[in-house]
């Protein structure tokens, strides 16, 4: 078992991950099991249920040479890795104004809460859903389009939903969720380490704090590697490998979701954001991966900011992402298929059509759920966040970020209570340095941290 899947299933999914980087090893989104680089008893088998583990780990290994080939020359984007060269390909960044220490503490508790209600809102359909069968779900309890907490149970489709303590009528704190645990992860790393934080730092953090089941995606992969560290060479020479080892999660949706509190800490100050999201993301993840975590730290950042908009966030986001990444294409995509059709809905079955195919943690087309919501929602919370849950897909993720980013620009007072009063201020974690507490008492630490470290460089 090589991590979080068998050679198998890591074949398929990393034959997926290589296409869509441009790596030449197929003609299709589907691999070709007949392919000549495969091994002999891949090519000739002439029923794959029948191939042993042992046959898939070959496989595996015969695709993974095919990157020595480098990007195919048709390949129509430009995507580093290094931070310099992903900065020398963005846009500009749009001109922001810092808040006072007062509108700092109003909007940071309005990222909190909100980012806490969102992700609480979205975790029910957690389940791998697109719109069409929310849309349907909804329906059947005439509860479409949604403006309230999801119901649990349909019994028109005889269909219950994941996570009873997050749905209507049951709710009384915010229940555990990686969402939020990797927002007080962020904000633990910075108390305890400062900016000057490493790779090995980030990666002893997730293994100090936080149990391996409760961990998905590259995290979960990083974390198995990190237990798996061999005594014949440095540590930091194996994280290094990190990201693509094993690794075809690595422009997972996971990246974004780490990136809030790199927001948090540098207001209207994109840039800064963005340089303290990369230390972090570069654990386990490359291109679009490190990208989604970049574009959310730097709308964030916009986001806390005097009068944002919609489209300063967006700008703060898409200046710390390259011009010529598919991330930024998808930008533009979303924003000029909103213009053509103007509303949400056939903007989100676009995505589905052209970005369907990708694997359900995947970044790219999760970010544009987050975008569409954005632009939908016009800063209104309440229509943020139900349009990202409606999108369906990663749905507490997609509704986490984007109910983080509207929190943080108009405020707690900004908020309507139906989706914070519930909680009680209380959130409970599996964090092991934090474990349950109350939403005030993070955004106090926040806000004293903020005081404490805005004046340090960051590396």
């Amino acid at each position: 078992m090589p991590g979080y899947a068998n050679w198998k299933d890591l074949y398929a999914l990393e034959y997926l991950q290589l296409f869509e980087e441009g790596y030449p090893v197929g003609d299709s989104i589907a691999p070709d099991h007949s392919a000549s680089y495969l091994p002999s008893s891949v090519r000739e088998a002439t029923d794959l249920s029948c191939l042993t583990e042992a046959d898939w780990e070959g496989a595996y290994k015969r695709l993974w040479a095919l990157r020595e080939r480098g990007i195919r020359p048709d390949y129509p984007f430009e995507e580093p890795n290094d931070f310099e060269s992903i900065i020398a390909d963005a846009a500009d960044v749009p001109d922001l104004q810092p808040l006072s220490d007062e509108e700092y503490a109003e909007r940071i508790k309005g990222a909190w809460y909100g980012r806490i209600g969102g992700v609480v809102l979205g975790k029910p359909f957690e389940m791998r859903l697109d719109r069409k069968f929310i849309k349907t779900y909804l329906e059947s309890l005439d509860a479409y389009p949604l403006n309230d907490w999801v119901p649990y149970h349909s019994p028109k489709l005889d269909k219950t939903l994941r996570c009873k303590p997050s749905t209507l009528g049951n709710i009384q704190y915010a229940e555990a969720d990686d969402d939020i645990h990797y927002t007080i992860l962020g904000l633990m790393l910075i108390e305890e380490r400062g900016f000057d934080f490493s790779k090995l730092d980030v990666a002893n953090h997730h293994l100090r704090n936080i149990p391996y089941h409760w961990l998905f995606s590259c995290t979960r992969q990083s974390y198995y590697h990190m237990v798996n560290l061999r005594d014949d060479r440095p540590a930091e020479e194996q994280i290094d490998e990190f990201p693509t080892k094993l690794n075809p999660w690595r422009e997972g949706i996971n990246t974004a979701i780490r990136a809030d509190f790199w927001g948090y800490i540098a207001p209207a100050d994109p840039r800064r954001a963005a340089r303290i999201a990369y230390r972090e993301v570069t654990l386990n993840a490359v291109k679009n991966g490190i990208y989604s975590s970049m574009f959310v730290a730097g709308a964030l950042s916009a986001a806390l900011s005097a009068n944002p908009t919609v489209d300063t966030i967006l700008a703060g986001g898409l200046s710390v992402i390259p011009r010529r990444s598919r991330l930024a294409r998808i930008a533009r995509e979303v924003r000029g298929w909103y213009e053509e059709d103007g509303d949400w809905v056939p903007v989100c079955d676009r995505i589905y059509e052209k970005y369907g195919h990708l694997p359900f943690l995947n970044a790219l087309h999760n970010m544009a759920f987050v975008m569409l919501a954005l632009i939908h929602g016009e800063l209104d919370y309440s229509k943020t966040i139900t349009t990202a849950v409606m999108c369906g897909m990663d749905t507490d993720c997609t509704s986490g970020t984007a109910a983080s980013i509207v929190g943080a620009a108009v405020g707690y007072d900004g908020l309507d209570q139906r989706w914070i009063a519930p909680f009680n201020d209380q959130v409970k974690t599996v964090v092991a340095g934090f474990g349950h507490g109350s939403i005030s008492g993070l955004v106090a630490r926040n806000i004293e941290l903020w005081h404490r470290v805005r004046e340090d460089a960051v590396p």
